[in-house]
């Protein structure tokens, strides 16, 4: 009894050693430290702010307007003074040729105004001319952007389209305020009917641009070749001539250039009386979404060649 007693008391007093009490807190603490959710209630976890990453149709808008931006920048020089020759250029043509028709004196066809008729049936071709021509040239005057993965071959083609159809309106409402102080006459039958005859031009002139720059983008000689064919579309694009006094079947023929539709619908949509014989809007849309579609699809096969070259 004597020594089982001693035991206990010598148990009882270990307690009081100085040391013996923090046992007890120990392993409070180590049982604190092996439980995940008291591990996460004692310490907060703080993560960093991420920026939210940007999606694929952001990337490419992005892209565009830097590319627009600089094609902006080039052409419109130091001073700004390029800006004044993107439109003084276009207005040039358009009034050198009414001048000429008027110096020699041809008769308008159709209406009584020579300005008029021969002022809208040129406004088409002018805008195919400088528009599909300056795309043709922005994949080698923005060739180097290409060493950038962001950039696409189609973001600077689509942002050159952009520039190009900006310009071709700014042109449009200073030939029509021309035409409306200066000619006898200005009443359009149908103001809609322009705007969708102007707006399919562009979309002509870019759909045509874009395979004719792929295509010099491989063959730089290609772009010698377009620049000749732009006289035999001014020939056969019924501006010299009224298409619907073509006999049969030649005018059926010539009604097969786009850009004759183009000169047909915003002759149509000005005039009272005018024929339709040979206008096909439908024709003129497919042709154009046609060129577009395979140069979208050609670009993507042979993407490779083209960012070689």
């Amino acid at each position: 009894m004597t020594s089982g007693g001693g035991r206990f008391e010598t148990i009882q007093s270990m307690s009081g050693v100085p040391g013996a009490a923090s046992l007890d807190e120990d392993w409070e603490s180590d049982k604190l430290y092996s439980d995940a959710e008291a591990i996460m209630e004692a310490t907060p976890v703080t993560e960093p702010l991420r920026r939210p990453r940007a999606s694929p149709l952001a990337i490419n808008a992005a892209a565009i307007r830097a590319i627009l931006l600089r094609d902006i920048r080039l052409r419109a020089g130091p001073y700004y003074t390029g800006f004044l020759m993107i439109l003084l250029m276009p207005l040039a043509h358009l009034l050198i040729v009414v001048i000429i028709f008027h110096l020699f004196g041809r008769l308008a066809p159709q209406g009584t105004d020579q300005m008029v008729y021969f002022g809208i049936s040129i406004l088409p071709f002018v805008i195919y001319a400088y528009l599909s021509r300056r795309i043709v040239y922005s994949l080698a005057e923005n060739s180097p952007l290409l060493f950038f993965n962001r950039v696409k071959i189609f973001d600077i083609l689509l942002a050159r389209g952009i520039l190009e159809a900006a310009d071709s309106v700014v042109v449009i409402i200073i030939v029509i305020c021309i035409l409306d102080v200066y000619s006898n006459d200005f009443s359009p039958r149908d103001w809609p009917g322009i705007v969708f005859a102007v707006a399919a031009t562009i979309y002509f002139s870019f759909s045509i641009g874009v395979p004719n720059a792929l295509i010099t983008r491989i063959f730089p000689v290609w772009a010698i070749v377009f620049n000749l064919s732009i006289p035999v579309f001014w020939l056969a694009s019924g501006i010299v001539f009224f298409p619907t006094a073509i006999p049969e079947p030649y005018d059926r023929w010539l009604a097969l250039n786009p850009l004759l539709q183009c000169v047909e619908w915003i002759r149509y949509a000005y005039y009272e009386d005018y024929p339709d014989k040979l206008l096909n809007i439908p024709y003129l849309i497919t042709f154009s979404t046609t060129c577009l579609a395979v140069s979208l699809i050609a670009e993507r096969l042979v993407r490779r060649v083209l960012l070689t070259n």
